[in-house]
């Protein structure tokens, strides 16, 4: 197993369940990646910025009770606070509910007129049970759903910032499909919760898990190869060894895993597609360690009158910085007071900004103005900081690991999902990819334990087939 982040501890977690000989490497000295976790000064703090959609009735409390993981996730309700400038309204666990959809309606301002196009687009909400009931949306984006069910802009306006702030992707490319899946799952299960222990809890627990199953893992050794013989995978070499093995399950992502294992050992439209392939955009991040409680919700979202997300995010790329970025502001030490000092708290903010190194600069002026807006966001903010940890592409970068400071993996685009996104099974008999760059749907870190479950189950097939 290559890689330690959410997708791959889960996948060492469940073959080492099933009686697998399995070693993780992991290249960092702790666990989790993008997901980890880090302590400072009495915090546990989140390398990114982080809440569980789904919580225990996803699948990341489908892995842990599969392992029999120590992880556990605290709820909340009501749990969100939307603000759409100086107006706000709080939400409970049950978005589709009809008291909540009535605040979220008047918040928006959604035009009495197009009330029966806005009520159309909860109902498709309402319908989604199964990954099938989304697979006809998934080649549309979601803005042309959108409009096949209201032009209400203020609609518009929240289902692009939902895209944004959700898949790091507008809502002109992001998948209908994949939206539904996310947003309806999220809505229906009404489980939206924080993992006790900070958010590096869920790929420590799954590694714990691994360990107790036999599983061996080492930090600080990274994958150099994935050494292939007749075209199929035969073990990982690093700086320290060469470790055989049956079978290779890597987490690095599509272009890194075929670089791994030589783009030769591929034929030449896998890689030229592969290589084509479009990630998610970047986040940064500003984490406050504050000595008072300021807010009283464990998640607010922020955007302002006529912002416009799609556009802000292509002005970005042309080195525009936009005055009214969306924000994500999740507070986890009111789910999980234990992760700060008795009293003290731990505020985050995101947003999203293009993923190339090369907006460092850009990145940079956009955390300025973040800054900002946090002063008239949450008053009293910078009176009362502890400590504050700026976070650029840069940092994204060096956790994930795949030269770039994307914020998930391979974007969720209408032309990358469902049937077009990379399968699990690589061409190379005996190589894997487990994660956000294969197999799984839904949020982020929910994407990635669901892709393990799958390219598991997977294994096992091809296992028992070959036996």
């Amino acid at each position: 197993m290559i890689g330690s982040g959410i997708g791959g501890a889960a996948a060492a977690a469940l073959l080492a369940a099933k009686e697998f000989d399995v070693l993780l490497l992991e290249r960092n000295r702790s666990a989790g990646g993008k997901t980890g976790s880090y302590e400072r000064e009495g915090f546990t703090c989140d390398m990114g910025v982080h809440y569980a959609g789904r919580g225990d009735r996803g699948p990341l409390g489908e892995v842990a009770r599969r392992v029999s993981a120590d992880l556990h996730f605290i709820k909340k309700d009501p749990f969100l606070r939307m603000m759409k400038g100086e107006r706000s309204r709080d939400l409970s666990l049950r978005l589709t509910s009809f008291p909540s959809l009535a605040k979220l309606g008047s918040l928006i301002g959604v035009r009495a007129k197009n009330l029966p196009g806005v009520y159309r687009f909860f109902r498709t909400l309402k319908s989604v049970k199964t990954e099938q009931d989304v697979v006809p949306y998934d080649g549309r984006t979601m803005k042309e759903f959108l409009f096949t069910c209201t032009e209400d802009e203020e609609l518009h306006r929240l289902i692009d910032t939902f895209c944004g702030l959700l898949l790091a992707v507008p809502y002109g490319e992001a998948s209908a499909g994949e939206f539904l899946w996310g947003f309806a799952t999220w809505a229906r299960d009404a489980s939206c919760s924080y993992p006790r222990g900070g958010f590096g809890r869920v790929a420590s627990s799954y590694i714990e898990a691994c360990e107790r199953f036999g599983g061996r893992v080492r930090h600080g050794e990274a994958a150099r190869g994935i050494r292939v013989e007749e075209g199929r995978a035969v073990g990982v070499e690093t700086e320290e060894d060469f470790y055989p093995a049956e079978v290779v399950v890597s987490n690095a992502g599509i272009r890194r895993t075929i670089d791994l294992a030589g783009r030769d050992s591929f034929e030449t439209d896998y890689v030229d597609r592969a290589m084509k392939l479009k990630d998610s955009a970047g986040v940064v991040t500003i984490k406050y360690a504050v000595d008072c409680g300021l807010v009283d919700l464990p998640i607010t979202i922020h955007y302002d009158p006529g912002s416009d997300f799609s556009k802000s995010l292509a002005d970005m790329s042309r080195g525009v910085v936009p005055d009214d970025p969306p924000l994500y502001i999740p507070c986890p030490t009111l789910a999980d007071p234990e992760l700060a000092p008795e009293g003290q708290h731990l505020l985050m903010v995101g947003t999203v900004v293009p993923a190339s190194f090369e907006a460092k600069d850009l990145a940079e002026k956009v955390l300025d103005r973040v800054e900002e807006k946090m002063k008239v966001i949450v008053p009293g903010l910078y009176d009362h900081i502890v400590w504050k940890h700026r976070a650029n592409l840069d940092y994204i970068g060096a956790m994930g690991g795949r030269g770039a400071g994307e914020a998930i993996g391979l974007a969720q685009r209408f032309d990358q999902v469902g049937k077009l996104k990379p399968a699990a099974r690589m061409p190379v008999e005996g190589l894997y990819l487990v994660g956000c760059d294969a197999g799984g749907r839904g949020i982020g870190t929910e994407q990635a334990a669901d892709s393990a479950l799958k390219v598991v189950d997977e294994i096992l097939a091809r296992t028992r087939s070959e036996a």
